[in-house]
Protein backbone atom coordinates (compact mmCIF):
# COMPACT_ATOMS: atom_id res chain seq x y z
CA UNK A 1 0.00 0.00 0.00
CA UNK A 2 1.56 3.67 -0.88
CA UNK A 3 0.20 6.46 1.27
CA UNK A 4 -0.68 9.56 -0.58
CA UNK A 5 -1.25 13.16 0.31
CA UNK A 6 -3.28 15.59 -2.05
CA UNK A 7 -2.99 19.46 -0.58
CA UNK A 8 -4.53 22.01 -1.92
CA UNK A 9 -5.36 25.91 -1.50
CA UNK A 10 -7.33 26.67 -4.42
CA UNK A 11 -8.25 30.71 -5.32
CA UNK A 12 -11.55 31.43 -4.62
CA UNK A 13 -13.46 33.69 -6.94
CA UNK A 14 -12.61 37.32 -6.84
CA UNK A 15 -9.26 35.69 -5.54
CA UNK A 16 -7.18 38.99 -5.82
CA UNK A 17 -9.34 40.90 -3.20
CA UNK A 18 -8.32 37.99 -0.65
CA UNK A 19 -5.20 37.22 1.16
CA UNK A 20 -3.71 33.57 0.24
CA UNK A 21 -2.02 33.14 3.69
CA UNK A 22 -5.33 33.20 5.55
CA UNK A 23 -7.05 30.57 3.31
CA UNK A 24 -6.88 27.07 4.62
CA UNK A 25 -4.88 24.08 2.87
CA UNK A 26 -7.36 21.52 2.36
CA UNK A 27 -5.49 17.92 3.24
CA UNK A 28 -6.76 14.48 1.90
CA UNK A 29 -4.98 11.23 2.53
CA UNK A 30 -5.81 7.62 1.16
CA UNK A 31 -4.05 4.46 -0.20
CA UNK A 32 -3.56 2.95 -3.72
CA UNK A 33 -2.37 -0.38 -3.70
CA UNK A 34 -0.19 -1.17 -6.99
CA UNK A 35 1.62 1.80 -9.02
CA UNK A 36 0.84 5.23 -9.06
CA UNK A 37 1.47 8.43 -10.67
CA UNK A 38 4.69 10.85 -9.56
CA UNK A 39 4.03 13.41 -7.10
CA UNK A 40 4.07 16.91 -8.06
CA UNK A 41 3.85 20.15 -6.17
CA UNK A 42 2.28 23.83 -7.81
CA UNK A 43 2.55 26.60 -6.42
CA UNK A 44 4.24 27.60 -3.09
CA UNK A 45 3.08 27.30 0.66
CA UNK A 46 2.81 31.25 0.40
CA UNK A 47 0.53 31.62 -1.97
CA UNK A 48 -2.04 29.14 -3.45
CA UNK A 49 -1.00 25.73 -3.78
CA UNK A 50 -1.49 22.26 -5.49
CA UNK A 51 0.05 19.54 -4.28
CA UNK A 52 0.44 15.30 -4.50
CA UNK A 53 2.73 14.16 -1.54
CA UNK A 54 3.30 10.38 -1.68
CA UNK A 55 5.53 8.59 1.10
CA UNK A 56 7.64 6.16 0.48
CA UNK A 57 9.04 3.94 -2.49
CA UNK A 58 6.57 3.35 -5.20
CA UNK A 59 6.21 1.97 -8.95
CA UNK A 60 5.32 4.39 -11.62
CA UNK A 61 2.72 4.51 -13.32
CA UNK A 62 2.16 7.18 -15.43
CA UNK A 63 -1.56 6.90 -16.98
CA UNK A 64 -4.64 8.16 -15.84
CA UNK A 65 -7.06 5.28 -14.61
CA UNK A 66 -10.72 6.51 -13.53
CA UNK A 67 -13.75 8.01 -14.36
CA UNK A 68 -14.33 11.25 -15.88
CA UNK A 69 -16.18 13.81 -13.41
CA UNK A 70 -19.42 15.39 -14.27
CA UNK A 71 -17.79 19.15 -14.60
CA UNK A 72 -15.98 17.98 -17.57
CA UNK A 73 -19.06 16.74 -19.02
CA UNK A 74 -21.38 19.37 -18.25
CA UNK A 75 -19.22 22.43 -18.44
CA UNK A 76 -15.91 21.50 -20.33
CA UNK A 77 -16.99 19.17 -23.50
CA UNK A 78 -18.99 20.87 -26.50
CA UNK A 79 -20.00 23.68 -28.20
CA UNK A 80 -19.51 27.29 -26.60
CA UNK A 81 -20.23 30.89 -26.87
CA UNK A 82 -18.23 33.84 -25.73
CA UNK A 83 -20.61 36.66 -23.80
CA UNK A 84 -21.10 39.73 -25.33
CA UNK A 85 -18.13 41.96 -24.97
CA UNK A 86 -19.71 45.14 -23.94
CA UNK A 87 -20.26 42.96 -20.48
CA UNK A 88 -16.65 43.47 -19.89
CA UNK A 89 -16.47 46.80 -20.60
CA UNK A 90 -19.59 47.74 -18.45
CA UNK A 91 -18.20 45.92 -15.26
CA UNK A 92 -15.49 48.08 -15.49
CA UNK A 93 -17.48 51.37 -15.71
CA UNK A 94 -18.96 50.69 -12.77
CA UNK A 95 -16.13 50.68 -10.96
CA UNK A 96 -15.20 54.07 -12.61
CA UNK A 97 -18.55 54.82 -11.55
CA UNK A 98 -18.18 54.28 -8.10
CA UNK A 99 -15.25 56.42 -7.73
CA UNK A 100 -16.64 59.55 -9.37
CA UNK A 101 -19.60 58.89 -6.56
CA UNK A 102 -17.59 58.85 -3.72
CA UNK A 103 -15.20 61.48 -5.14
CA UNK A 104 -18.40 64.07 -5.16
CA UNK A 105 -20.25 62.68 -2.45
CA UNK A 106 -16.68 63.88 -0.39
CA UNK A 107 -16.65 66.95 -2.28
CA UNK A 108 -19.93 67.91 -1.31
CA UNK A 109 -19.84 67.05 2.54
CA UNK A 110 -16.31 69.58 1.79
CA UNK A 111 -18.45 72.40 0.43
CA UNK A 112 -19.13 74.18 3.38
CA UNK A 113 -15.15 74.37 4.52
CA UNK A 114 -14.29 75.31 1.30
CA UNK A 115 -16.59 78.15 1.12
CA UNK A 116 -15.66 79.31 4.24
CA UNK A 117 -11.67 79.13 3.39
CA UNK A 118 -12.62 81.27 0.03
CA UNK A 119 -12.27 78.56 -2.15
CA UNK A 120 -14.73 78.72 -5.27
CA UNK A 121 -17.25 75.47 -6.01
CA UNK A 122 -19.06 74.95 -8.59
CA UNK A 123 -21.97 72.08 -9.11
CA UNK A 124 -23.12 72.60 -5.57
CA UNK A 125 -26.54 74.50 -6.56
CA UNK A 126 -30.31 72.93 -6.72
CA UNK A 127 -32.31 71.42 -9.32
CA UNK A 128 -35.79 70.26 -8.86
CA UNK A 129 -36.65 66.90 -10.07
CA UNK A 130 -40.65 66.68 -9.19
CA UNK A 131 -41.09 67.65 -5.81
CA UNK A 132 -37.79 67.39 -4.89
CA UNK A 133 -34.60 69.78 -4.43
CA UNK A 134 -31.37 67.91 -5.78
CA UNK A 135 -27.81 68.94 -6.02
CA UNK A 136 -26.91 69.53 -10.04
CA UNK A 137 -23.81 66.99 -9.44
CA UNK A 138 -26.84 64.63 -9.56
CA UNK A 139 -27.69 65.72 -13.26
CA UNK A 140 -23.71 64.02 -14.02
CA UNK A 141 -23.62 61.00 -11.68
CA UNK A 142 -26.36 59.54 -11.86
CA UNK A 143 -26.29 59.29 -15.74
CA UNK A 144 -22.93 57.52 -15.17
CA UNK A 145 -24.43 55.17 -12.55
CA UNK A 146 -27.28 53.61 -14.60
CA UNK A 147 -25.61 53.51 -17.99
CA UNK A 148 -23.42 50.23 -17.23
CA UNK A 149 -26.59 49.05 -15.84
CA UNK A 150 -28.70 49.55 -18.63
CA UNK A 151 -25.63 48.49 -21.34
CA UNK A 152 -25.47 44.81 -19.37
CA UNK A 153 -29.30 43.82 -19.16
CA UNK A 154 -28.76 45.45 -23.14
CA UNK A 155 -26.24 42.99 -23.84
CA UNK A 156 -27.81 39.64 -21.41
CA UNK A 157 -30.45 40.06 -23.69
CA UNK A 158 -28.65 40.41 -27.15
CA UNK A 159 -26.74 36.74 -25.80
CA UNK A 160 -30.22 35.53 -24.61
CA UNK A 161 -31.20 35.82 -28.15
CA UNK A 162 -27.84 34.19 -29.70
CA UNK A 163 -28.15 31.78 -27.23
CA UNK A 164 -31.31 30.54 -28.37
CA UNK A 165 -30.63 30.65 -32.26
CA UNK A 166 -27.10 28.54 -31.45
CA UNK A 167 -29.13 26.01 -29.31
CA UNK A 168 -31.61 25.65 -32.82
CA UNK A 169 -28.71 25.54 -35.18
CA UNK A 170 -25.86 23.87 -33.02
CA UNK A 171 -23.11 22.64 -35.55
CA UNK A 172 -22.21 19.06 -35.73
CA UNK A 173 -19.29 17.67 -33.66
CA UNK A 174 -15.92 17.93 -35.06
CA UNK A 175 -13.91 15.02 -36.07
CA UNK A 176 -10.80 15.05 -33.77
CA UNK A 177 -7.90 12.30 -33.78
CA UNK A 178 -5.45 13.35 -31.33
CA UNK A 179 -2.04 11.05 -31.01
CA UNK A 180 -1.04 10.04 -27.24
CA UNK A 181 0.59 12.37 -25.54
CA UNK A 182 2.97 12.85 -22.56
CA UNK A 183 2.95 16.40 -20.05
CA UNK A 184 5.70 18.34 -21.15
CA UNK A 185 5.72 17.13 -25.20
CA UNK A 186 3.57 19.03 -27.71
CA UNK A 187 0.27 17.87 -28.77
CA UNK A 188 -0.02 16.44 -32.51
CA UNK A 189 -3.37 15.35 -34.07
CA UNK A 190 -5.98 15.93 -36.35
CA UNK A 191 -9.28 17.49 -37.38
CA UNK A 192 -11.70 17.74 -39.40
CA UNK A 193 -15.12 19.84 -39.93
CA UNK A 194 -17.58 18.27 -41.97
CA UNK A 195 -19.55 21.21 -44.14
CA UNK A 196 -18.15 24.20 -42.44
CA UNK A 197 -21.01 27.26 -42.77
CA UNK A 198 -20.18 29.96 -45.39
CA UNK A 199 -20.44 32.55 -42.10
CA UNK A 200 -17.04 31.02 -40.89
CA UNK A 201 -14.08 32.85 -41.52
CA UNK A 202 -10.93 31.07 -39.94
CA UNK A 203 -10.02 28.81 -37.86
CA UNK A 204 -7.48 28.20 -34.50
CA UNK A 205 -6.60 25.69 -32.69
CA UNK A 206 -4.51 25.97 -28.96
CA UNK A 207 -4.65 23.94 -26.10
CA UNK A 208 -4.39 24.52 -22.03
CA UNK A 209 -4.02 23.29 -18.65
CA UNK A 210 -4.98 24.15 -15.15
CA UNK A 211 -6.41 22.97 -12.04
CA UNK A 212 -10.27 22.74 -11.78
CA UNK A 213 -12.20 23.98 -8.49
CA UNK A 214 -12.46 21.55 -5.83
CA UNK A 215 -15.77 19.69 -5.04
CA UNK A 216 -17.43 21.93 -2.45
CA UNK A 217 -18.93 18.90 -0.13
CA UNK A 218 -14.85 16.85 -0.62
CA UNK A 219 -13.56 20.39 1.21
CA UNK A 220 -16.35 20.63 3.69
CA UNK A 221 -15.48 16.63 4.71
CA UNK A 222 -12.04 17.16 4.63
CA UNK A 223 -12.12 19.82 7.15
CA UNK A 224 -14.41 18.39 9.10
CA UNK A 225 -17.01 20.98 9.03
CA UNK A 226 -20.72 20.56 8.81
CA UNK A 227 -21.95 21.69 4.85
CA UNK A 228 -24.91 23.30 6.40
CA UNK A 229 -22.50 25.42 8.70
CA UNK A 230 -20.26 28.26 8.60
CA UNK A 231 -18.20 27.74 5.29
CA UNK A 232 -14.84 28.10 5.61
CA UNK A 233 -12.76 31.16 4.51
CA UNK A 234 -12.61 31.52 0.82
CA UNK A 235 -15.91 30.04 0.07
CA UNK A 236 -19.03 31.96 -0.11
CA UNK A 237 -22.74 30.51 1.14
CA UNK A 238 -24.48 27.54 -0.40
CA UNK A 239 -26.95 29.03 -3.34
CA UNK A 240 -29.48 25.90 -3.76
CA UNK A 241 -30.72 26.96 -6.68
CA UNK A 242 -27.79 26.68 -8.47
CA UNK A 243 -24.54 25.21 -6.81
CA UNK A 244 -25.10 21.08 -7.52
CA UNK A 245 -22.66 18.81 -5.06
CA UNK A 246 -19.49 17.70 -7.00
CA UNK A 247 -19.49 20.25 -9.63
CA UNK A 248 -17.22 22.90 -8.76
CA UNK A 249 -16.16 25.07 -4.94
CA UNK A 250 -20.13 26.87 -5.57
CA UNK A 251 -18.48 30.39 -5.35
CA UNK A 252 -18.53 32.04 -8.62
CA UNK A 253 -22.27 30.93 -9.31
CA UNK A 254 -24.32 34.20 -10.46
CA UNK A 255 -20.77 35.85 -10.73
CA UNK A 256 -18.75 33.70 -13.39
CA UNK A 257 -21.24 34.11 -16.40
CA UNK A 258 -23.83 36.36 -17.84
CA UNK A 259 -27.61 35.29 -17.84
CA UNK A 260 -27.82 32.01 -19.51
CA UNK A 261 -30.97 29.69 -20.87
CA UNK A 262 -31.64 27.08 -18.25
CA UNK A 263 -32.36 24.03 -20.83
CA UNK A 264 -28.77 23.70 -22.18
CA UNK A 265 -26.88 21.28 -19.41
CA UNK A 266 -24.17 23.12 -17.53
CA UNK A 267 -24.83 26.61 -20.01
CA UNK A 268 -23.20 27.62 -23.17
CA UNK A 269 -20.44 29.85 -22.35
CA UNK A 270 -16.88 28.36 -21.05
CA UNK A 271 -15.47 29.48 -18.01
CA UNK A 272 -12.17 29.95 -17.36
CA UNK A 273 -9.58 28.12 -15.33
CA UNK A 274 -8.52 30.04 -12.32
CA UNK A 275 -5.12 28.41 -12.59
CA UNK A 276 -3.85 27.81 -15.86
CA UNK A 277 -1.17 27.96 -18.70
CA UNK A 278 -1.95 28.25 -22.21
CA UNK A 279 -0.28 27.41 -25.58
CA UNK A 280 0.02 29.55 -28.63
CA UNK A 281 -2.81 29.75 -31.10
CA UNK A 282 -2.05 28.38 -34.63
CA UNK A 283 -4.56 28.59 -37.11
CA UNK A 284 -5.41 26.25 -39.44
CA UNK A 285 -7.65 25.58 -42.88
CA UNK A 286 -11.22 26.47 -41.59
CA UNK A 287 -12.26 22.52 -43.27
CA UNK A 288 -9.87 21.34 -41.07
CA UNK A 289 -6.22 19.23 -41.33
CA UNK A 290 -3.08 17.96 -39.53
CA UNK A 291 -1.62 20.37 -36.40
CA UNK A 292 1.06 20.46 -33.67
CA UNK A 293 0.79 22.40 -30.69
CA UNK A 294 3.47 23.73 -28.47
CA UNK A 295 3.36 22.28 -24.73
CA UNK A 296 1.75 25.28 -22.43
CA UNK A 297 4.07 27.49 -20.53
CA UNK A 298 5.76 25.90 -17.31
CA UNK A 299 6.32 22.55 -15.85
CA UNK A 300 2.71 20.26 -15.12
CA UNK A 301 1.73 17.10 -14.24
CA UNK A 302 -0.54 14.98 -16.51
CA UNK A 303 -4.55 14.47 -15.81
CA UNK A 304 -5.74 14.10 -12.46
CA UNK A 305 -9.37 13.74 -11.87
CA UNK A 306 -9.90 13.58 -7.64
CA UNK A 307 -12.85 15.27 -5.40
CA UNK A 308 -10.10 17.99 -4.43
CA UNK A 309 -7.01 17.74 -6.82
CA UNK A 310 -8.29 17.67 -10.53
CA UNK A 311 -5.61 19.03 -13.46
CA UNK A 312 -7.78 19.18 -16.60
CA UNK A 313 -6.25 19.19 -19.75
CA UNK A 314 -8.37 20.36 -22.95
CA UNK A 315 -8.45 21.68 -26.78
CA UNK A 316 -9.90 24.54 -27.35
CA UNK A 317 -10.93 25.10 -31.36
CA UNK A 318 -11.85 29.03 -32.27
CA UNK A 319 -13.95 29.58 -35.24
CA UNK A 320 -14.22 33.14 -35.62
CA UNK A 321 -17.40 34.33 -37.68
CA UNK A 322 -18.77 36.97 -39.48
CA UNK A 323 -21.72 37.67 -36.67
CA UNK A 324 -22.61 36.40 -33.55
CA UNK A 325 -19.14 36.00 -32.07
CA UNK A 326 -16.15 33.62 -32.20
CA UNK A 327 -17.61 29.96 -31.45
CA UNK A 328 -15.78 27.30 -29.61
CA UNK A 329 -15.41 23.90 -29.33
CA UNK A 330 -13.67 22.42 -26.22
CA UNK A 331 -12.24 19.09 -26.41
CA UNK A 332 -11.00 17.31 -22.94
CA UNK A 333 -7.79 15.68 -23.17
CA UNK A 334 -6.02 12.57 -21.21
CA UNK A 335 -2.40 13.50 -20.83
CA UNK A 336 0.36 11.17 -19.35
CA UNK A 337 2.18 11.37 -16.45
CA UNK A 338 6.07 12.34 -16.97
CA UNK A 339 8.19 9.80 -15.29
CA UNK A 340 9.45 12.06 -12.29
CA UNK A 341 7.89 14.24 -10.12
CA UNK A 342 6.70 17.80 -11.38
CA UNK A 343 7.72 20.99 -9.39
CA UNK A 344 6.12 23.72 -10.90
CA UNK A 345 5.59 27.50 -7.99
CA UNK A 346 5.48 30.07 -10.92
CA UNK A 347 1.13 29.87 -10.98
CA UNK A 348 -0.80 32.19 -12.97
CA UNK A 349 -3.98 33.34 -11.84
CA UNK A 350 -6.75 34.00 -14.17
CA UNK A 351 -10.40 35.89 -13.41
CA UNK A 352 -12.92 33.14 -13.49
CA UNK A 353 -15.18 35.16 -15.61
CA UNK A 354 -16.76 33.62 -18.95
CA UNK A 355 -16.61 37.52 -20.35
CA UNK A 356 -12.63 37.75 -19.43
CA UNK A 357 -10.60 37.56 -22.28
CA UNK A 358 -8.67 34.47 -21.31
CA UNK A 359 -10.47 32.73 -23.60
Amino acid sequence: MVKILHRIRYPPFESTKLDASKIPVVEYEFDIDGPVFPPFQLGNENSWLVERIIDGDFEVDTKYHGKTPQIIEKQRTGWYMIPHPIHAKARKAISITVVILLSCLFYLFTTPLQTSLGIPTFGTGKIRLGLLDYPVLVVIVVPLMIAPIILRVGANLRDLRRQKFFLKNSPPRPNITIDSTTSGDDLCGEITIENPLEEWKSMFISWRVGILPPARHKVFSALGLNPDGQPPPGLTTQLPHHWEEGLDDGTGMGEDAPMERHDAPGGVFLRPMRIMSISESVEINIDGGRFKLKKPKGNWPGTVYGGLVRVHWEMIVNIQRDKGGPLLWVEPLVVDHQKTSTINQDLQIFDGRSESDTI
